[in-house]
């Protein structure tokens, strides 16, 4: 399984590689194009190619967005490793939908649209000392004991939420808290017992 990741690596180098050589404007910062890496579950097989972002994706993104740096478009496959999209609540992505992963003031942002730039929502990983108050209270109360693993900053055009892996010995936990601190969805393993709660 190494032996494929280290293929999907030097194949992205590759091609980033390619671009730069044949034209220096297109780099990650070049928002019109997308590079897409796909793979099977078993990472048997490593797909690289480019395709073109819509002019009206790319125009929503500048607008709502425009300190963004390093942009780096990709489809819809492309979701961050410790973000658990079930959690989220939020519709199936379709394949043809983006997926921009980019910087503003040294945080990583995530953020999806539809071929027709509908904004779906942003993620960014923060740490847990940047969530609200009311959060932290919840985290206390409701999962003491717990070590908080990893945090996302949720936003749609619904909410904002934050949602929080952790984890006590065995115990393996994630919650989805609304900034008011009230807990919308939990799921994990307490106890050997398997726990999947939904509050909304």
């Amino acid at each position: 399984m190494k032996v494929h990741i280290i293929t999907a690596s030097v194949a992205v180098m590759a091609l980033m590689t390619a671009c730069n050589n044949t034209d220096s404007s297109k780099t990650s910062e070049n928002k019109d194009t997308a590079v897409v890496v796909t793979t099977d579950k078993m990472d048997k097989m490593v797909t690289v190619k480019t395709v073109e972002v819509t002019p009206v994706v790319k125009t929503k993104f500048e607008t709502k967005y425009p300190k963004a740096t390093e942009v780096q478009w990709t489809k819809y496959e492309a979701v961050p490793m410790d973000l658990d999209w079930e959690l989220t609540g939020w519709p199936a992505l379709d394949t043809m939908d983006y997926a921009a992963k980019y910087t503003i003031d040294n945080t990583d942002y995530w953020t999806w649209y539809t071929p027709e730039g509908e904004w779906i929502a942003t993620v960014s990983t923060i740490n847990v000392a940047g969530v609200p108050d009311a959060v932290n209270k919840t985290l206390q109360s409701q999962f003491e004991g717990y070590t908080v693993t990893s945090v996302n900053k949720e936003n749609d055009k619904n909410r904002t939420a934050y949602e929080i892996k952790m984890e006590k010995g065995e115990d393996k936990m994630k919650a989805l808290i609304d900034e008011k601190g009230n807990i919308m969805k939990k799921k994990g393993k307490e106890n050997g017992v398997k726990v999947k709660e939904k509050n909304i």
